[in-house]
């Protein structure tokens, strides 16, 4: 009988340890933090800016080059359109 109930007890030890990575959400990506590091390197954020960043929050493959691109080519510096896709996807 001890050993039934100390199987148990381990049982639900691991299930509840184990709960919170289950039911944990992912990492969100967030367009917020693609405008806000825009914002603080000097651009003005409009519609074309929003645009590209909701694009770089994307969970696919073409998220990060998309939003690149887009920026660069509404006349935002490389470097700054690289941070900016970047925390994007973080």
């Amino acid at each position: 009988m001890k050993k039934k109930r100390a199987v148990g007890l381990l049982s639900a030890m691991f299930v509840a340890a184990a709960l919170p990575m289950v039911v944990a959400s992912p990492a969100s990506a967030d367009q917020g933090d693609c405008q806000y590091s825009l914002h603080q390197a000097g651009y003005n954020i409009g519609p074309k800016v929003e645009a590209a960043c909701k694009l770089g929050a994307d969970f696919n493959p073409a998220a990060y080059p998309g939003c690149y691109w887009a920026l660069v080519n509404i006349g935002v510096r490389p470097g700054d359109a690289g941070d900016a896709c970047y925390a994007a996807q973080s």
